[in-house]
């Protein structure tokens, strides 16, 4: 199989503010691998996380493959993770995550992504009904591709 890279912009929109649950230093990044980087404070109007992917794309079933220590789940339930929480004293105190699934992207939006060199780009509201931190499964109507 060849493998290529793309690039995966989030664009995180709506952010709930740095005081969310009584916390003064409410940080949101994302996960690369075990460890959660690039997080900062999550009171602007908005933050763009890149991540690079290696994708492939499967020969069963034509879909793509996104792979890489952004990618997480089974192959059939890929997703990238942002995450909710705290630095305290260097390490990571989580509270919660986004989960952006990929299962949506086709072959073709892939494709395009490779040969023009231009990344694959989603908008997320990242604020739930109740003004919280957005967590679990990020729902359709939270997320536009751009494709």
């Amino acid at each position: 199989m060849n493998e290529q890279h793309i690039t995966i912009l989030l664009h995180c929109t709506e952010l709930p503010g740095r005081h969310v649950g009584g916390s003064s230093t409410m940080r949101l990044g994302i996960q690369k691998g075990k460890d959660v980087i690039d997080d900062v404070v999550a009171d602007g109007e908005a933050l763009t996380f890149p991540c690079v992917l290696r994708v492939e794309r499967n020969t069963e079933t034509g879909k793509p493959n996104f792979l890489g220590p952004y990618a997480q789940g089974t192959p059939k339930e890929r997703f990238i993770y942002l995450c909710w929480g705290q630095r305290i004293a260097g390490g990571w105190v989580g509270v919660g995550r986004a989960k952006i699934q990929l299962n949506g992207i086709e072959w073709h939006a892939v494709e395009h992504a490779m040969t023009s060199g231009q990344p694959i780009e989603a908008v997320l509201n990242m604020t739930d009904k109740k003004g919280r931190p957005l967590c679990a499964s990020v729902p359709k109507d939270k997320i536009n591709w751009q494709l």
